[in-house]
């Protein structure tokens, strides 16, 4: 009586080991995948949209500023080609429209960033119109009063070309950060997949002394290799965190990339500004009648509304670092997104790793339950 209490209660704990180790194994690869593909998908998303977008927004009005002042160093010093304002101000509009084009692929706004985009699309198009009027006024007499005008008034309106891009590139922001805000990317989140994982490992472990225990044998290899396997499980998982902390890295990047953004369409704005106003001036002195015209969009700093060639040399040597301190920000952020996102097979990994501890946990419970199969009570 006395060992067919002993076998049964022997058999009875084995199957609870065996159901607690196959529980514990699935919600440990439930919690696990949650995590991994959560994160990853928020850095996949920053990786191909809010990212690209954004710098792809800073690269359309960077190349914006440039078409129009080739546009205004062409109707400034004569070397304007026949039918249209230069080859420099071409290459600069299609370079723009290229980098709008991939901000409307990888845009991360939705709705809201795709109608701005066509909105910035219609603007742009009025803008190029302006500027051909402007080389057709201005091409026989750089001082001709229509041709002045529609010059300005392209001026004026890429000055709020510009404000709706800007307008857009904050509506990138605000999705890049609830990308990067997700509840799957906090750390807290992390106790989802470590606690099971560890509970899993103690339980492999309970499972291991109590067998060593009972059947007088130093290891049970089969739930060693499930130990190692689980190992696995949470070291594929705990790249989650990696590719988090990534992404705050990023967010880093990005601000610096606006910053240097930022101050270089200023300057190149105090270049255009000034090379406008000297426009202005030779257009409006004859008449006598727009200085206070040419003050309102000269630079400080340029009382005549022309600029001398080192103040004109200074402001592009400060944009042309300003630009190489963006560009090689915006190379950091796309890189940190990239490795971020990269996830190294860890869907496919955590999965398997978990198959493997299910098995393995089988095949080391199954001699010890066979033993006492006709023993059950």
């Amino acid at each position: 009586m006395t060992g067919t209490a002993l076998t049964s209660t022997t058999w009875r704990t084995l199957r609870r080991l065996l159901r607690a180790l196959l529980v514990g194994t699935a919600v440990t690869v439930a919690g696990c995948l949650a995590v991994f593909l959560g994160v990853h998908r928020a850095a996949d998303a920053v990786a191909t949209q809010s990212v690209p977008s954004i710098l792809a927004v800073h690269d359309t009005q960077v190349a914006l500023r440039a078409a129009h002042g080739a546009a205004l160093d062409g109707f400034s010093d004569g070397t304007r080609l026949l039918g249209g304002p230069g080859e420099e101000y071409q290459n600069q509009i299609a370079s723009a429209g290229q980098h709008l084009a991939r901000v409307a692929e990888a845009n991360a706004a939705g709705a809201e960033g795709s109608r701005d985009i066509q909105v910035v699309e219609a603007l742009l198009v009025t803008y190029t119109g302006l500027v051909s009027r402007a080389d057709v006024g201005l091409r026989d007499d750089p001082a001709n009063p229509v041709g002045t005008a529609a010059l300005w008034d392209a001026a004026s309106l890429l000055t709020e070309i510009l404000v709706r891009l800007d307008r857009l590139r904050e509506a990138q922001v605000a999705a890049f950060d609830e990308q990067t805000n997700r509840v799957w990317t906090r750390p807290v989140t992390a106790l989802v997949w470590l606690l099971p994982v560890l509970v899993l490992a103690g339980l492999l472990v309970v499972a291991q002394t109590y067998l060593r225990r009972r059947f007088r044998r130093r290891l049970n290899a089969p739930l060693l290799l499930a130990t190692f396997f689980v190992v696995v499980m949470g070291a594929a998982t705990a790249s989650s965190l990696w590719s988090a902390d990534r992404l705050a890295d990023v967010r880093s990047e990005i601000a610096t990339v606006e910053r240097a953004r930022s101050a270089h369409l200023t300057t190149l704005a105090a270049l255009d500004a000034g090379r406008l106003a000297g426009q202005l001036t030779a257009a409006c002195e004859p008449l006598g009648g727009c200085r206070h015209t040419v003050d309102r969009v000269a630079p400080d700093g340029v009382p005549s509304g022309r600029e001398s060639e080192q103040v004109t040399d200074a402001r592009r040597a400060t944009a042309a670092e300003l630009d190489r301190t963006a560009r090689l920000g915006g190379q950091d952020a796309t890189d940190r997104a990239t490795a971020a996102a990269t996830s190294f097979a860890g869907e496919f990994l955590i999965p398997v790793a978990a198959l493997c501890v299910a098995v393995t946990v089988l095949l080391g419970f199954q001699p010890r339950l066979d033993e006492y199969r006709y023993h059950e009570r």
